[in-house]
């Protein structure tokens, strides 16, 4: 009783947490796939997670939200449990209530887990079945019965329906089943067990039987064969399998291996180093746990690792819980003796909480209207009505646009430019006939550009104006703080040098190179000389004194991998307020004595603004 206790105890200050930095509405990237489609009743193969997208839908039942903030909810509330289970483990591993209160802890505050648990993403309920497998695989291992193995493997089989990396955990439980059984590893093999653990399974595949409907909802519904192939392809992602499992360059180990060391500081700081003392404590005491803690660690670090794909840090979630649970034992063996245990718990939670403190402002996204804001520009005075938008755009505005045209402006009139190029000029012929005009993107405009040339002329929209970053920070009177942030953009959005170079004269009165280096920073006041000038190769945090207030600079990122990070690829922080979430390319912001941004710019990045061309009669 004393752990769920402590559980729930820590699960509601988490959701405090969590609920408070929520992101109040959509996002790019896959956030804004989650979130446009939630609550549709057909699901295709390629679009996967068939329960995620269940309790997604209660979710939304439940709040009456918008569908960004009820699936925003979800992941809070998940994350929460996420972290009650960690207590729980903890506890179990450590025969301490207080080292588990401490781990949960540590594991709520940890930076990636936190940045996920306020968005909607898959990790926050992957993490329940990974803390909720272990407990049960445990508690099988102290009482074995047919019963307790059971519901082991339901809730291990029901994971695969949130997120198939679930597979990452089977070495490590199968070796656990085997050394711990009762009867030796041949009872694992009887036919009743094995029976039962195919039976689960194929009910837990079920979930997939709505992603497999989805594909006789195709207008030409293809034959059981293909629709078998097809299924297959899109829900394990085998493409993407093909070019990026096990597929990170030989040359790039030693940077992947201090990027890890980097992440493993930005989650837990020299706390970490109280894991591998857990561990060898569980091997001096139960070897099979130890054995199976080890797997779960290696297989599930060793995949993230060699994945080479833009947001692997998320990839090491799994294997972040299972060191926030090591942690627990680590803390009583540091204290050697029964009663101090609760004191070197009592200071790993001061600890955390300290830095719960020190990130909070960090991770607020509660005011992070970006998106909205950036889609808002883009779709200015453009209604079913008068105007068609024709749209090509980074892979991740797709998805944001996807949702403001279905929630937050159904009345826009909107296509890509790919699904009609064919028969485009009967498209804006027959648009112009009835009076409406035929708006496209800039990357629209070049692909109607190479396909028609002269025979589509385009002219800008004057609605939609987009200054220059020199323009933006012109008009600051002298005095006034800000922060100019660049970061080594990605390829297909190149720095547009001279603007940069005329902004930071405009700021400083001299002409600083920033953009060089992957990390770079200016922070001061405009008409005089930097107060912190940094460019640098690695990621750095640096606080400063401008004007009387204290300005955090924090790279949160490692750019030789990082080409998504839906919090952003850094903070700054003044005043304890978030002044600026930093993108790559530039990012910009001048603010007040309290923090608060007065002005915020970006350039280069899916935040900057974008022009609108119409396209001529």
């Amino acid at each position: 009783m004393r752990r769920l206790v402590a559980a729930i105890g820590i699960a509601i200050i988490a959701w405090a947490l969590y609920h408070a930095t929520l992101l109040p509405g959509f996002d790019f990237g896959d956030t804004g796939f989650f979130q446009t489609k939630v609550g549709s009743p057909t699901l295709t193969p390629r679009d996967g997670y068939p329960l995620y997208f269940g309790i997604g839908a209660v979710f939304l039942w439940l709040t009456g939200a918008d569908p960004a903030r009820a699936l925003n909810l979800a992941s809070a509330l998940e994350g929460s449990v996420a972290c009650a289970l960690v207590v729980l483990a903890g506890a179990e591993l450590s025969a301490s209530v207080a080292a588990g209160v401490a781990a949960g802890l540590l594991f709520a505050v940890s930076y990636t887990f936190w940045s996920q648990a306020i968005i909607a993403e898959v990790y926050a309920l992957h993490a329940i079945f990974v803390g909720l497998t272990v407990l049960l695989i445990l508690s099988w291992a102290r009482r074995p019965s047919m019963p307790r193995l059971a519901m082991f493997f339901a809730v291990y089989a029901l994971g695969f329906g949130n997120h198939l990396s679930m597979i990452l955990l089977m070495p490590g439980f199968a070796a656990f089943l085997m050394i711990a059984a009762p009867d030796g590893w041949t009872s694992m093999l009887r036919p009743r067990v094995v029976a039962l653990a195919l039976g689960i399974a194929a009910l837990g595949a079920l979930q997939y039987s709505w992603n497999l409907r989805g594909l006789w909802e195709w207008p030409n519904h293809p034959t059981l064969g293909d629709a078998v192939r097809t299924f297959w392809f899109d829900v394990t992602k085998s493409d993407w399998r093909e070019t990026m499992v096990l597929e990170l360059p030989p040359s790039m180990s030693m940077d992947r291996v201090r990027m890890y060391g980097f992440d493993v500081l930005q989650q837990f700081g020299w706390l970490a180093l109280l894991a591998p003392l857990g561990l060898a404590r569980l091997f001096s005491i139960d070897w099979r746990r130890a054995l199976l803690m080890t797997l779960l660690y290696v297989v599930n670090f060793g995949f993230a690792f060699t994945y080479n794909v833009g947001d692997s840090h998320v990839f090491y979630l799994p294997s972040h819980l299972v060191l926030a649970v090591l942690i627990a034992p680590g803390i009583t063996l540091v204290a050697r003796r029964g009663r101090a245990t609760v004191f070197v718990a009592a200071a790993v939670v001061a600890i955390a909480a300290l830095r719960g403190y020190r990130d909070f402002p960090a991770l607020d996204r509660s005011d992070d209207h970006r998106p909205a804001t950036v889609l808002a520009d883009l779709t200015r005075d453009l209604d079913s009505q008068h105007a068609i938008l024709l749209a090509d755009l980074n892979w991740q505005l797709v998805n944001g646009l996807a949702y403001f045209g279905k929630v937050v402006d159904s009345d826009l009139a909107y296509d890509w430019i790919s699904h009609v190029l064919l028969y485009a000029p009967a498209l804006v012929r027959d648009n112009r006939a009835i009076g409406r005009d035929v708006a496209v993107t800039e990357r629209a405009r070049a692909a109607l550009a190479a396909a028609y040339g002269p025979l589509l002329p385009t002219t800008t929209d004057p609605r939609v104006g987009v200054s220059t970053l020199t323009e933006v920070v012109r008009d600051l009177p002298p005095g006034t703080r800000y922060v100019l942030c660049v970061l080594k953009p990605s390829r297909d959005l190149p720095l547009d040098e001279d603007d940069l170079s005329a902004a930071t004269a405009a700021l400083t009165g001299a002409s600083l190179v920033t953009a060089k280096r992957d990390y770079a920073a200016i922070v001061g006041t405009v008409g005089n000389a930097p107060a912190f000038s940094l460019a640098a190769d690695v990621p750095f945090t640096r606080r400063i004194d401008v004007a009387g207030v204290t300005v955090e600079v924090r790279m949160e990122s490692w750019l030789a991998f990082d080409t998504i990070r839906r919090m952003g690829f850094g903070q700054v922080v003044a005043a304890h307020h978030h002044t600026l979430i930093v993108e790559r390319g530039v990012s910009f912001a001048a603010f007040d004595a309290q923090g608060r941004p007065i002005r915020v710019a970006y350039r280069s990045n899916i935040f900057a603004p974008q022009h609108r061309y119409l396209v001529a009669d």
